[in-house]
């Protein structure tokens, strides 16, 4: 038989602002019998999170209630904290800075958290671009879905068992709590076309904000994008084609004579021929009985997406001081990505790639004429001039 020593820290990580701020009474968060750490959590990390009840802080904690709580007593500037009669050392923290401090000198936490996202769908791809966000600072968050997630959305999106059931939006919510409790999170449970326009006004907040088009189907990407330009807030479009073998991002910026998605791809023309239907997937069947409609793996679908996510941090930080862009001066406003260019997992439209795992760098898109969306842009660049 083996016999693993196991490492018990005894230690409460403890939030900076209970040492400093002289707190007494009732203490909530997360207890790891097995390493011996007691995770203290902040006011808004509980109501995110709801955490257990663990313990006291006090000056005078009486003998009968200290049996299985963790109990503080305040000595002087320090607290001395116990469990069942073990001591247990204190480490504290900020939960802001501590959270986002590896990203320091790559994204600047002070600049990212005001930032603004709007997730227009919620599913595979806009779970997973929230919580990069997220991960990343971004501090305010609009999510707009009206989808309920049920168990086949398990394998591809962000969220979990414990989640079917919910709408999406609110699932995605508590994630992003999850991560940052202090995050500004809206969640609207309807589709894009039914939302108020009020609620667009507090979060789309021009070049420190980005529109992030998820939804299932080119026609909501086009009403998205003409939302985005009426706001001059950027916008980007990620989408899988059939068995997310390929998928493919667009981009547009304000003040950039750029043309917009309606302008630019339409309903996908002779590129993919993605069916204006309610699913998140490009095919070039036409006959549609005949298509297995299989969105892909999680793996494929995060790997375009991650993509996407990479430019959407370029997008926020284009005019911050000393950011080195990514991807954004190297790809096109139009870019497709290959997870494998075998035919017998794309079709036919796989031979347009040399190779898997390729993007591509030099698809370029030209205003079509007739297009009130970019009529608008125009109008604005001209008065405003090409600041990008």
């Amino acid at each position: 038989m083996i016999s693993l020593k196991v490492r018990k820290k005894n230690l409460v990580m403890l939030p900076e602002d209970m040492l400093a701020n002289d707190f007494a009474g009732s203490i909530y968060g997360k207890y790891h019998e097995k390493t011996g750490v007691f995770n203290v959590f902040t006011a808004a990390a509980h109501d995110a999170l709801n955490g257990d009840y663990i313990g006291e802080i006090g000056r005078e904690i009486p003998a009968e209630d200290c049996q299985d709580k963790l109990i503080g007593v305040r000595s002087g500037s320090t607290i001395e904290f116990s469990f069942n009669g073990q001591s247990f050392e204190v480490k504290t923290y900020n939960l802001i800075q501590n959270v986002f401090s590896r990203n320091t000198g790559i994204l600047e936490s002070s600049v990212m958290t005001d930032k603004s996202a709007i997730l227009l769908g919620c599913g595979s791809v806009g779970s997973l671009v929230a919580l990069e966000l997220a991960k990343a600072g971004v501090g305010k968050f609009l999510l707009i879905d009206n989808d309920i997630f049920e168990y086949h959305n398990i394998c591809r999106h962000q969220c979990s068992i414990a989640d079917v059931g919910n709408y999406k939006v609110d699932a995605l919510a508590q994630r992003i709590k999850a991560i940052n409790p202090y995050a500004d999170v809206t969640a609207i449970p309807k589709t894009v076309e039914t939302t108020e326009h009020e609620v667009f006004d507090r979060y789309c907040l021009g070049d420190n904000s980005i529109m992030v088009g998820g939804a299932d189907n080119r026609a909501a990407d086009v009403y998205c994008n003409s939302i985005s330009v009426m706001y001059k807030t950027p916008f980007i479009s990620i989408g899988c084609w059939e068995r997310a073998f390929a998928g493919e991002i667009f981009y547009w910026l304000p003040n950039s004579n750029m043309p917009c998605y309606k302008c630019a791809i339409g309903d996908g023309g002779e590129l993919s021929n993605k069916p204006n239907v309610n699913r998140r997937i490009y095919t070039n069947e036409e006959d549609l009985t005949k298509v297995q409609f299989t969105p892909g793996i999680s793996v494929d679908i995060n790997f375009v997406t991650t993509i996407a996510v990479k430019i959407i941090f370029d997008i926020l930080n284009r005019k911050t001081d000393r950011y080195v862009p990514r991807l954004l001066d190297s790809l096109e406003q139009f870019t497709l990505v290959c997870n494998t260019n075998k035919t017998e997992i794309g079709g036919e439209m796989a031979e347009i790639f040399s190779y898997p795992l390729q993007v591509t760098t030099s698809l370029e898109v030209g205003f079509r004429g007739n297009c009130p969306p970019c009529e608008f842009g125009k109008e604005e660049t001209a008065e405003k001039g090409n600041d990008f």
